[in-house]
């Protein structure tokens, strides 16, 4: 009679798919790319709850005169929360035979499948949060001029060829109006979009600061003062436009506007009750807050209904 070692797998698998999990997560996801994510190391399960210091955004500035005291002010922090309250989990099962057949590569696999599943999930759920928590919005954007129009539900901004690069430089307008910083800004934009940039100027090296101007793993290059990406993730809502039915809510701003963190905090291997192998199971928890509104725009727009 043969017999199959199952101890190994058993025994280290857990470990080693956690880990797994989380590393192929965390190099997957975009949000680690847009968002803060300081806090990561600080949550151990569901309903965790971290506290965010937030510095003044100013200083009281005072005219000097000679020989009279000067006042000193007391600087506050600003205590915002950040609940991790979203918990997602990934599960499945794995014959006896098919792991003594498959060896080790199949965890890889469903490691992978796993890792990108939470990703999409996440992304989403995150990238939703940004556009609807955005502090510049609406027909008047832009904190000094009030100038800029970037749509409103019914009247959305009908992205074209033509315009697709005017409108990524007007969200850059909207943020230097509203004093925030040019290091860390982002932007992510729908493919369609994109194709309409990688047809035009984008594909050039100098406006893409990249020296190739090829687009790479999500990251397209630079427009701007923006890092731009590409999601096929971001809020899209049905508008009461009848020739341009769906909208998206494209996000830009800088990384310190919102904070995200998780961790797969618990993966268990148990067998199969009727049958021979094993159920897998992990979990992931996280939390996502706009925590300054005011370093991000959004832009509510369409596709060209005839590009």
């Amino acid at each position: 009679m043969t017999t199959y070692p199952s101890s190994g797998l058993i025994k280290y698998a857990p470990v080693i798919f956690s880990k797994k999990v989380m590393k192929l997560f965390t190099e997957a996801t975009i949000c680690n790319e847009i968002t803060n994510n300081d806090f990561q190391g600080e949550i151990t399960g569901k309903g965790d709850k971290v506290e965010i210091r937030v510095a003044p955004t100013s200083m009281n500035v005072n005219d000097y005169v000679i020989n009279t005291d000067i006042i000193f002010e007391t600087p506050g922090e600003e205590a915002r929360e950040l609940l991790i309250d979203q918990s997602k989990y990934v599960a499945f099962k794995l014959d006896e035979v098919d792991k003594i057949q498959s060896d080790i590569g199949l965890m890889n696999v469903f490691a992978e499948r796993a890792a990108n599943s939470l990703d999409i999930d996440t992304s989403r759920s995150v990238l939703s949060t940004m556009g609807l928590g955005a502090g510049n919005v609406g027909l008047t954007a832009g904190k000094i001029s009030n100038s800029f129009n970037l749509g409103v539900a019914g009247t959305p901004i009908q992205i074209t060829a033509a315009n697709a690069l005017e409108s990524i430089v007007d969200l850059g307008t909207v943020l230097d109006e509203a004093d925030v910083p040019q290091e860390g800004r982002f932007i992510v934009l729908p493919a369609w979009f994109c194709n309409y940039l990688k047809k035009g100027d984008l594909k050039r090296a100098d406006v893409t600061g990249d020296s190739t101007g090829l687009i790479r793993t999500g990251l397209i290059g630079e427009i701007d003062t923006f890092k731009v990406y590409r999601s096929n993730l971001l809020k899209t809502v049905v508008d009461s436009n009848i020739n341009l039915p769906t909208a998206f809510h494209v996000v830009a701003g800088v990384t310190d506007a919102t904070t995200f963190a998780s961790q797969v905090t618990k993966t268990e291997t148990t067998p199969v009750e009727n049958g021979f192998g094993e159920k897998w199971k992990s979990l992931l928890v996280y939390g996502k807050k706009v925590i300054q509104p005011e370093a991000l725009a959004m832009l509510y727009c369409t596709k060209d209904a005839v590009a």
